[in-house]
């Protein structure tokens, strides 16, 4: 598959990913929201990744990793930062302390859709700026 085919799926699926956090955030369910806005970015970054570096993009889900890779800036960095733990707290009883779900709710939890959808939107933006400078 040709690196824009490539492109244009993890693009898809990331914003499948952040719509799913949406709904899911609507409905009550914070700790899916967030592991669902860590997956939209961490698909986000994938993509720029490929667009940027022209090669496959490192295999993890740290997407601190990435961000760093791909030299963010600090105000979209910290934002990284605060959804990278998400991908395991929000779905391991064993890294956090009670059941992962019991740790979300409606306050933190937009803090985390609203961190998602900024960083999307600015991966997007330069996708866009890329693209008018081919």
């Amino acid at each position: 598959m040709d690196r824009e085919k490539q492109i244009e799926i993890w693009l898809k699926q990331a914003e499948h990913d952040l719509e799913m956090a949406v709904k899911n955030y609507g409905m009550g369910g914070y700790d899916v929201c967030a592991f669902l806005c860590q997956q939209a970015v961490e698909k986000f970054l994938k993509a720029l990744y490929l667009k940027e570096k022209q090669k496959d993009f490192p295999r993890t889900h740290f997407i601190d990793e990435l961000g760093l890779a791909l030299g963010l800036p600090a105000d979209i960095m910290d934002l990284v930062y605060e959804l990278t733990a998400d991908y395991l707290e929000s779905r391991y009883p064993d890294v956090t302390i009670g059941a992962p779900f019991e740790n979300y709710n409606v306050h933190n939890t937009q803090k985390k859709l609203e961190a998602a959808q900024k960083i999307c939107a600015f991966i997007k933006e330069n996708l866009a700026l890329s693209k008018e400078t081919e």
